[in-house]
């Protein structure tokens, strides 16, 4: 037994042994080829490196136009050499216009016998228009040249293919550029190259690098892009708070505001960065922006901070209005640009300044609003104004532009522009606005609320939903306000004679002010019917009454008066004529309550039989309109009269209710010997 354990333990440690073995066999196999070499790891920095050379420098020129300046043969050591890197108007040459050539040499090393790498040139901004030319050929233009041009500026760099070359020897190749320079701008921006980074090498390099510059150059702008979609939303938001809320026209002049910026913003982007416009289109669709702008803030402010619009307010705004008409004078050489960037801001000033005396004034009068909005606003416009006036005066050489206006906020990895610094600060200032006038209107429209609830609670108290019949008479009466709160009012009352008063009527408008009215009228109602049951000497005083009170508003109204015997008197002053069975019964027309003094009502009188039935409605059933435009109209309603009120209501309320319902029947059931304990249940209401 021992001898087998001592066997089993040896031949583990053997095995164990052997696959140690063969992993350090593997091992070794693995990292044999690297040993096997012998040759390190060696990077020539002159073999292998691809060729990149800057082409900064000196060039030759020459103003003028000559197609032979294309030539590569062609003898240019007596022209004048200029720096690569700056235009032409800042070496001897200001306010230049029309043709200049440059030339220079390239030199290309000597190559192998294996194919040699395509090589390009890159080229930064050439205002306005150029074209290439390598070895006299033409390689490429950007923009147009005459006799078609156009004002257009490109901002970015170009690359050009270079013919390869296989030769032995060192061979120099020479490159002409024919410029066309705009005489728009020739007065306050040079022609030639804007910037150095010329270059020339590997066409693979040079793609990388074109890369390189643009996506630089969208860096650049990536303020404008956070601004423009900001402004895009946040001015979206704000038009839509005005579809919801149409009278309040203060939301859709602050949309406009922001939204006009926001566009701005995203057109500066594409004139900048990708060149899609042509300069005058550009300047137009910017001068448009710009004017609805400061036309949005005129109209915001003045609501807003509650400014009179007198003369000088109109016009400042007509002249914001025709302020892009001065930016397009250019065209047709009318006037020079600066000039016409110059009448561009005479006509914008005036909006500028009312806009800012009407902040502080209001600020200082402890206006919230303005107070809130007086530092944002006056940083966005006067910065605004201050910088275009210093580009204005720069270009007609009065003064330097200062450094402080052009160097942009850094903000690694990014740069921020001021004037869009102070625009997202000024977009800031209007969401803080909008919350606190969104604060506002909601706990106004919480109080008007509580209010609509309060007159809500006395209607009910005034009109009853239940109603106290009175013997020898079944009423019915529904009530369907069109809101919380209603204008229509009746009154069942047991007159002084023992019979019954019906008066049905109808406040013109809606919401709490009808409310209010009619919680007067029913005290009035219900006064004067203590001490007459004539209908007409009743609308007579409530007409008295409601004369003067009604502010130009008037009330109609239906008053009956029915006897135990069936004998009906009735006085109408405006209201819809009551129906008996289906059958409109005349009533003397009358004008409603509250428009003249002393006005006298009729009546009409007639005598009901046990078992007709009265039907009184307001305007609200007749005026019932279906989704079609259609009016539930005097047929329909005179053949629904015969129903049940509940029933009559709740058909006009389906086909369509605009207005308060109210319908009351009265089925007359005749005289009949009435039982002490009935009697003593009708109650006054």
């Amino acid at each position: 037994m021992a001898v087998a354990l001592t066997f089993r333990r040896s031949t583990l440690r053997t095995l164990g042994c052997l696959c140690i073995l063969f992993w350090l066999a593997s091992y070794s196999c693995a990292a044999q080829p690297l040993r096997q070499s012998g040759v390190p790891a060696v990077f020539d920095l002159d073999r292998d490196r691809k060729p990149l050379i800057s082409l900064d420098g000196l060039w030759r020129f020459h103003p003028g136009d000559d197609p032979n300046w294309a030539d590569s043969g062609y003898d240019d050591s007596a022209w004048p050499l200029l720096r690569s890197d700056k235009p032409w108007a800042d070496q001897g040459y200001k306010a230049m216009s029309g043709y200049g050539w440059y030339r220079f040499a390239v030199q290309l090393p000597i190559q192998s016998s294996s194919p040699s790498e395509p090589l390009a040139l890159l080229l930064p901004p050439i205002l306005t228009s150029y074209e290439v030319y390598l070895d006299g050929q033409r390689a490429g233009s950007v923009g147009s040249m005459p006799p078609h041009t156009t004002p257009h500026a490109s901002f970015e760099f170009h690359q050009f293919p270079f013919p390869a070359s296989s030769s032995p020897t060192p061979r120099t190749h020479h490159v002409a550029i024919r410029v066309w320079h705009s005489p728009i701008w020739a007065g306050y921006i040079g022609g030639g190259p804007s910037r150095g980074d010329s270059l020339l090498g590997n066409a693979e390099l040079i793609q990388t690098e074109l890369i390189h510059r643009r996506v630089s150059r969208e860096v650049i702008f990536v303020d404008n892009y956070v601004y423009a979609i900001a402004g895009l939303l946040v001015g979206l938001t704000i038009l839509g708070l005005f579809f919801f809320r149409p009278k309040e026209h203060e939301y859709l002049w602050c949309a406009v505001l922001v939204l006009s910026l926001a566009i701005d913003a995203g057109f500066q982007i594409g004139y900048n960065i990708y060149g899609f416009l042509p300069v005058p289109i550009f300047d137009l669709l910017d001068g448009a922006l710009i004017a609805a702008n400061l036309v949005a803030a005129l109209c915001f402010f003045s609501i807003v901070l509650k400014a009179r619009r007198g003369l000088f307010w109109g016009v400042t705004l007509a002249l914001a209005i025709i302020s892009p008409l001065d930016v397009i004078l250019y065209w047709p050489g009318w006037l020079s640009v600066p000039a016409s960037a110059a009448l561009q801001l005479i006509c914008l000033l005036p909006s500028s300044l009312w806009l800012l005396v009407v902040l502080v004034r209001a600020a200082y009068q402890r206006d919230l609003d303005a107070r809130l909005l007086l530092v944002p606003t006056g940083l966005y416009i006067g910065f605004g104004f201050v910088f275009n006036l210093a580009i204005l005066l720069s270009q007609a050489g009065w003064i330097v532009m200062p450094d402080v206006l052009l160097n942009p906020l850094p903000l690694p990895p990014f740069t921020m522009h001021w004037i869009i610094v102070f625009d997202l600060i000024f977009l800031a200032s209007m969401l803080a606005f909008l919350i606190r006038r969104f604060t506002q209107a909601r706990q106004g429209e919480e109080r008007f609320a509580s209010q609509l609830e309060a007159a809500r609670q006395v209607q009910q108290v005034l009109l009853p939903e239940e109603i106290a019949q009175v013997p020898g008479f079944d009423v019915e009466c529904i009530y369907e306000p069109a809101d919380v709160v209603g204008g229509d009012f009746f009154q069942i009352l047991r007159a002084t004679d023992g019979g019954l008063m019906v008066v049905v009527g109808d406040v013109a408008g809606k919401g709490l002010p009808a409310a209010l009215m009619v919680s007067i009228l029913v005290g009035a109602i219900r006064g004067e019917a203590a001490h007459t049951s004539d209908p007409g000497a009743l609308l007579a005083s409530l007409n008295e009454q409601m004369f003067g009170q009604s502010h130009g508003k008037f009330t109609t109204c239906l008053c009956l008066h029915l006897t135990a015997a069936g004998e009906v008197t009735a006085a109408c002053a405006g209201h819809l004529s009551p129906y008996c069975d289906g059958i409109e019964l005349h009533s003397e027309p009358a004008l409603p309550l509250g428009i003249i003094r002393n006005a006298r009502y009729r009546v009409s009188a007639f005598t009901l039989s046990p078992g007709q039935r009265l039907t009184i409605v307001s305007d609200g059933v007749l005026e019932a309109q279906s989704r079609e435009g259609e009016l539930l109209g005097f047929d329909r309603t005179r053949a629904m009269s015969t129903l049940p009120a509940a029933e009559i209501a709740a058909r006009a309320k389906a086909f369509g209710q605009n207005d308060d319902i109210t319908v009351v029947t009265i089925a007359y059931q005749g005289t009949a010997t009435e039982l002490p304990e009935l009697a003593s249940q009708a109650q006054v209401l």
